[in-house]
C-alpha cells in the first residue's frame, strides 16, 4: 500500500516538473525560410584535380610497398626456418623484421594522410569560394545523399564543374601538379 502512495507522489511531481519546464524547451518555434541549396560530385572533383587523384595513387603504392616488404620478410623467415637457425635467431629476426615493417607503415601512412588532407583542404577552399560566389546557404556532395534527394538536384545548383575549374588554376601555376601545386590555396589569385 505505501509502495502505491510513493508511485503516486513521485507520478505527481513528474508531471508537475514538466508542466513546469515544458514550455522552456518549446521556446524557439520554427519558422519557415529560404535556402539556396547547391551540390557537387567529390569523385568528379577529385578525379579531375591531380593533387587528389594523385593522393589516391600514392596511397595504392604504399600499399603495395608494404605488401612487397611482407612478402619478402615472410621469404626470408621462412629461409631462416628451412636453414633451422636458432629459436633466438629466428626471434630476433621476427622481431626486427616486424618493426621494420611498423617503421614503413607509420612512415608511409603519415605522407599519405598528408597529401590526402592537403588535397581535401584545397578542395574545401574551392567549394567555399565557389558556394560564396553563387550565394549557396548549403552545398551538398550527392554522394553523401543515402535516399531522396530529387528536391535538390531539380532545385539546387550544381557547382561540380565550378569547382574542377577553381582548382585548375593550381595545377597551371605549380607546374603541372607537382608538390608545390598541392601546397597552393585554391582561392588563391595569379
Amino acid at each position: 500500500m505505501n509502495k502505491r502512495i510513493v508511485t503516486s507522489i513521485c507520478s505527481a511531481w513528474l508531471l508537475s516538473m514538466v508542466a513546469i519546464t515544458g514550455p522552456a524547451f518549446a521556446q524557439k518555434v520554427a519558422t519557415p525560410t529560404t535556402v539556396k541549396l547547391g551540390y557537387y560530385n567529390l569523385s568528379m572533383v577529385k578525379t579531375s584535380f591531380p593533387e587528389a587523384a594523385g593522393s589516391d595513387s600514392l596511397r595504392q603504392q604504399a600499399e603495395s610497398q608494404l605488401r612487397g616488404f611482407q612478402e619478402d620478410a615472410n621469404k626470408r623467415l621462412q629461409k631462416a626456418l628451412d636453414d633451422k637457425k636458432p629459436k633466438e635467431e629466428i626471434e630476433k629476426l621476427r622481431n626486427d623484421l616486424q618493426s621494420e615493417y611498423n617503421g614503413r607503415l607509420q612512415a608511409l601512412s603519415q605522407l599519405v594522410s598528408t597529401q590526402v588532407a592537403i588535397a581535401n583542404q584545397n578542395i574545401a577552399q574551392a567549394l567555399n569560394v565557389v558556394a560564396k560566389d553563387k550565394g549557396l546557404d548549403l552545398v551538398v556532395d550527392t554522394s553523401t545523399i543515402l535516399a531522396g534527394g530529387d528536391k535538390l538536384v531539380n532545385n539546387g545548383v550544381d557547382i561540380t564543374e565550378d569547382v574542377i575549374k577553381r582548382l585548375s588554376p593550381n595545377r597551371q601555376l605549380g607546374g603541372g601538379g607537382g608538390a608545390g601545386a598541392a601546397a597552393k590555396p585554391a582561392g588563391a589569385t595569379q
